[in-house]
């Protein structure tokens, strides 16, 4: 990336939510490399990277909203399981962001009560809301396949669509064993160690930040 990919990324809101997404499990990533005096400077670090993406998700209910409307007044051509997935999958994340905000409120003490039960629930939304993003792109790839070709161009876009969903589906399978080894009830019984929290969300982080750069170059 030259200096004006990179500033044109770090001009848009998505760019640099994925930027501090990728230094915030970056950060954790590398802890185990760092001394023990720095590592727990790095994992500040990286909270408060992650403080400041929740603060931002603030200003993120009437994007999602308007997201949402376009979701459910369009798309009804579409496969009815895909569909559904879709629909699904949007109302989850559409009632993430006030119960995250309500969980964080809580936290600074702008309004009473204990906010472990509404993180707990953000948790659930977005795990929910990763496994019918998985469930939905695996329909996908698989009615992809059965799609019979006609021209060069057409099996051009049919190869990038197919690996588009095929990144949509890494990219939310890692965030979705993080979003697990958060949760209370956890199927395993140690939780994962800082440094592969990291490589998951790095992963995450670094496949988003991939699409992101594929959908400013087609602009």
């Amino acid at each position: 990336m030259g200096l004006q990919e990179v500033v044109a990324v770090l001009e848009t809101y998505r760019g640099r939510e994925k930027t501090m997404r990728t230094l915030q499990y970056g950060l954790l990533f590398i802890t185990p490399l760092a001394s023990h005096k720095s590592q727990k400077a790095l994992q500040t670090a990286s909270q408060q990277l992650g403080t400041a993406r929740i603060i931002l998700r603030l200003f993120d209910d009437l994007p999602m909203l308007q997201h949402s409307l376009a979701v459910f007044s369009s798309g009804k051509n579409k496969d009815k399981v895909v569909r559904i997935f879709e629909l699904v999958n949007t109302v989850a994340d559409q009632l993430f962001f006030p119960v995250e905000h309500l969980a964080w409120a809580r936290d600074i003490k702008v309004l009473k009560g204990d906010s472990s039960h509404l993180w707990h629930a953000s948790l659930l939304l977005w795990a929910l809301s990763l496994t019918l993003s998985i469930a939905r792109a695996l329909r996908a790839i698989s009615l992809l396949k059965q799609t019979k070709v006609t021209t060069e161009e057409n099996q051009e876009r049919l190869e990038e669509q197919y690996r588009s969903e095929l990144l949509t589906v890494i990219m939310q399978a890692a965030d979705l064993l993080n979003a697990i080894n958060w949760l209370p009830n956890r199927p395993w019984t140690r939780p994962f160690p800082l440094w592969q929290v990291g490589l998951f969300g790095l992963i995450s982080s670094l496949v988003g930040f991939s699409k992101l750069l594929s959908r400013l170059r087609v602009q």
